[in-house]
C-alpha cells in the first residue's frame, strides 16, 4: 500500500508541472519552480523523481498508456479495416475527454519533444499487434505504425490548433481516407513482394 504522503507529493509535483509547462518553455523549468509551486523541499523533490525529465516523463507514460488502451480495444470483429474510422473516432474521444494539459502536450511546439516520446511508445505498443492483424513483415509494421501515427496526430494537431477549419465529421472523413489510403497501399506493396 502506498503511503498517503507520497501520493500527495507526487499529485503536488505534477500539478506543478502542468502549470508551469503552460507557462514557461520546458528548459525555463527549474526544480526550484516545480518544489516552490508544489509547496515541497527540493530534497523531496528528489526522493520521488531523478530530474525533470523523469517527472516528464511520467506524462508521456501515462498518456501513451492511455491512447495503446484506446487504440488497441479490438472491434467486434477485430478487423481494423472494415472499421476504418475506429481509430480517428476514438482519438476524438480522447481528445474530448482528456485532461487539457494531455492535449496541450501533443499539440504544443514548446514540448513537442514530449508528444515524440508518446508517438514513439505508441508506435512501440502497436507494432505487434499490426504484425500480427495485417501479416507483415516486422519493418512494415513499424512503418505502418509510424505513418498512421504521425499522419493522424499531425492532422489532430492542425484541428486542434485550429489551423485548418472543418466540422468534426468532415475532419475525420477526411482523416480516415487518408489513413485507409495509406494502409491499403502498403498492404498491396506487401502482397506485390
Amino acid at each position: 500500500m502506498t503511503d498517503r504522503r507520497v501520493v500527495r507529493t507526487n499529485q503536488a509535483l505534477r500539478a506543478a508541472f502542468r502549470k508551469l509547462a503552460q507557462q514557461y518553455p520546458y528548459h525555463d523549468i527549474t526544480v526550484q519552480q516545480l518544489t516552490d509551486e508544489a509547496n515541497i523541499n527540493r530534497k523531496t523533490f528528489y526522493l520521488h523523481f531523478d530530474s525533470i525529465d523523469d517527472l516528464a516523463e511520467s506524462f508521456t507514460t501515462e498518456i501513451a498508456d492511455q491512447l495503446l488502451t484506446l487504440l488497441l480495444q479490438a472491434p467486434a470483429d477485430h478487423e481494423p479495416l472494415e472499421h476504418p474510422g475506429i481509430w480517428a473516432q476514438r482519438l476524438g474521444e480522447f481528445f474530448d475527454e482528456a485532461p487539457a494539459f494531455y492535449t496541450f502536450i501533443l499539440t504544443s511546439d514548446d514540448y513537442s519533444f514530449l508528444s515524440r516520446r508518446v508517438k514513439n511508445r505508441v508506435a512501440e505498443g502497436m507494432a505487434a499487434d499490426f504484425q500480427r492483424d495485417y501479416q507483415l513483415s516486422a519493418t512494415d509494421a513499424q512503418i505502418g505504425v509510424n505513418f498512421l501515427i504521425d499522419s493522424t496526430m499531425t492532422l489532430f494537431r492542425l484541428y486542434i490548433t485550429k489551423q485548418i477549419d472543418l466540422s468534426k465529421p468532415a475532419f475525420r472523413q477526411r482523416l480516415v481516407a487518408l489513413n485507409l489510403s495509406g494502409m491499403q497501399g502498403l498492404l498491396a506493396l506487401t502482397k506485390q513482394n
